[in-house]
């Protein structure tokens, strides 16, 4: 009995006890302590910031003047403008041009020539909002046991206009393989010119590089006209440059730059000239790192067009032929009255060539669509 009273009364104490102890006050963060993690969702982290991205349609053209392009997707500059593409490959830029006029494309690039020849049937609903890059790797290319090239003229004693003159003296009566882009015919143009030929005097075969050059090989035609890289294919082949593009200036170079439809423009000014910073940027990584920055276009052009380009054939083609001004040149060539490249002129020049071939501008303000003047401070990088 005197046991079981001794246990109740220390249960007893043990209850008052406990009863007296201060109640533990509830923990506190720190206000500026960061919250907790949330709970891992199925969704990894690069598929969120996908989501984040706006995807644009973008047509390209498989040659090394729009190599930059391809910097610029893979590493990650347009990503940084908040930019993700989706590419169709064309040939020549008149298709993709019809291809951004029904719709399916909003952001391309291209050459300068073929937007402003095709400016009457576009106005109002393309634009061109940059020039960018320089390329003066067009050929009119031969065999070499069937022609003379201009340097051997040279060679010969004859001034440079009269190695021109003869050198394209060649191409009459003959038939030439060319691509059907607008970029193409003005380097016909110019050669014949030399010689005071016209189209009517050769016979033209109108075919897309890669088969042209094919058939060519294969014996087709007497000359063959294009850039790169189909060009640097036939110089492989053993295939001579009766003409080069550097020899003959004028139309036989292009400036490229970018084409938006107008209606995307209006809509998403800072996505366009997002495009444009990651170009620039993407120059600055060629200047940079030339190693990396070249295999990674000729990687891209080998794919495109099977032409078996090495870096060192890039680096020999980037000196000279495919010309990529950083943000600060492209002001002092395009847009600095006196320069060679001065775009007011160079835009006056492809525009009177058009109208001796019949082209009417009646009622096309090219100014208005092609604003690149206006645009070129908005993007720098």
């Amino acid at each position: 009995m005197k046991t079981s009273r001794f246990f109740i009364l220390l249960l007893l104490v043990g209850i008052l006890l406990s009863a007296c102890q201060p109640t533990a006050a509830p923990v506190q963060e720190p206000v500026n302590a960061p919250a907790a993690p949330a709970e891992a969702t199925s969704a990894p982290v690069a598929e969120v910031s996908e989501t984040e991205l706006v995807t644009v349609r973008f047509g390209n053209l498989p040659y090394l003047d729009y190599g930059p392009w391809i910097i610029a997707e893979k590493m990650g500059y347009l990503e940084e403008q908040g930019i993700k593409i989706e590419t169709t490959i064309f040939e020549v830029e008149q298709p993709l041009i019809e291809a951004m006029l029904g719709g399916s494309i909003d952001v391309a690039a291209g050459a300068d020539s073929p937007f402003i020849l095709l400016a009457p049937q576009s106005k109002d609903k393309l634009q061109m909002v940059s020039v960018h890059s320089l390329f003066t790797g067009y050929s009119i290319m031969g065999r070499p046991d069937q022609v003379k090239t201009y340097d051997q003229f040279i060679a010969e004693g004859k001034s440079p206009e009269e190695a021109l003159a003869a050198a394209a003296m060649q191409l009459k009566d003959k038939t030439i393989i060319l691509p059907g882009g607008a970029s193409f015919y003005p380097v016909l143009d110019t050669a014949l010119a030399f010689a005071g030929l016209t189209q009517a005097d050769v016979k033209i075969i109108d075919m897309d590089p890669v088969e042209g050059a094919a058939a060519f090989l294969q014996g087709t035609g007497d000359f063959y006209s294009d850039g790169l890289p189909s060009r640097f294919r036939l110089e492989t082949e053993g295939m001579v440059n009766v003409l080069t593009g550097v020899q003959m200036g004028g139309g036989a170079m292009d400036t490229a730059g970018m084409y938006v439809t107008t209606e995307y423009y209006a809509q998403n000014p800072e996505i366009v000239q997002g495009f444009l910073k990651a170009w620039y940027k993407s120059v600055d990584y060629i200047k940079s790192n030339p190693d990396e920055a070249i295999a990674m276009m000729i990687d891209w052009i080998n794919e495109q067009s099977g032409a078996g380009m090495t870096v060192e054939d890039g680096k020999r083609f980037l000196t000279d032929l495919v010309l990529f001004p950083t943000y600060d040149e492209v002001g002092e060539w395009f847009f600095t009255e006196g320069s060679p490249y001065y775009w007011p002129n160079r835009l006056e020049f492809v525009k009177s060539y058009n109208e001796t071939t019949g082209v009417d501008y009646s009622g096309v303000d090219l100014n208005e669509m092609m604003p690149v003047s206006e645009i070129y401070p908005l993007v720098k990088p």
